[in-house]
């Protein structure tokens, strides 16, 4: 009995390890790099999904550590899978629009935490008048502290992609905090 146990044990720890993730991108007309990039791990799946009802592709730029090529798809809601399975950088495009493209980075292990801040995007930085956040984690609030450490803002997150107005904001340097559950991250941004 001692033996299933320890056997049980390990095939459970074995099976937790291995867990991998899917990450789910919108692939469409006008999407910008930053929102079709992602930092994964080996054995992470990557999902395009089409959000208009024109054709396009994700095709693997030559270069890239792996190959992969959905061939040319048409129609909102059309989607296409594919495990990465080696470390390496992953430049992609769609074959029909050539301005729609992504970076997939694959690197080794990383922890949830660590995964969450390398798929967190601000742009722009520096920045005049609202500050976008996009993440591929679903964001719930955020917070702006100025360099003495004192909270100059905060509020709810809408989601994978949130403004954040910080024309009433001075100039100068500032830190913006994300969380999603209990996963939170830290970011300078350049106020002008």
């Amino acid at each position: 009995m001692r033996k299933m146990k320890l056997f049980l044990l390990a095939a459970l720890t074995a099976t937790m390890a291995s867990a991998q993730t899917t990450y789910d991108l919108d692939w469409y007309v006008g999407i910008s790099n930053q929102n079709a990039s992602v930092t994964i791990e080996p054995g992470d799946t990557v999902r395009w999904t089409w959000t208009d009802e024109v054709p396009h592709s994700v095709t693997s730029e030559s270069g890239s550590q792996e190959e992969f090529d959905s061939g040319i798809l048409t129609g909102n809601g059309m989607q296409f899978s594919y495990t990465f399975t080696e470390v390496g950088v992953n430049d992609y495009k769609c074959d029909v629009h050539s301005n729609m493209e992504g970076t997939i980075t694959v690197e080794q292990t990383a922890s949830i935490d660590e995964k969450f801040r390398k798929n967190i995007s601000l742009y722009p930085n520096p920045v005049q008048d609202k500050l976008t956040v996009a993440s591929l984690y679903e964001l719930d609030t955020y917070s702006i502290y100025n360099m003495l450490g004192q909270r100059v803002a905060e509020g709810a997150a809408n989601g994978n992609i949130t403004e954040i107005e910080m024309s009433n904001l001075k100039g100068g340097m500032y830190f913006v905090h994300a969380t999603s559950g209990e996963l939170q991250a830290t970011f300078k941004v350049l106020k002008r």
